[in-house]
């Protein structure tokens, strides 16, 4: 029983650092989208 604790707290930690990961990712994704395409609105203004 003890055992199927530790194990479901690592579980919960690892999910958790695990959503944190793919928000940082989402977010690193979501701001180089839009510079992208700032940059191609610029260039084709010229």
């Amino acid at each position: 029983m003890i055992s199927f604790l530790k194990y479901e707290v690592y579980l919960s930690k690892f999910l958790i650092l695990t959503s944190f990961v793919l928000l940082i990712l989402i977010t690193f994704a979501v701001v180089y989208i839009s510079y992208i395409s700032w940059k191609d609105k610029k260039r084709l203004k010229k």
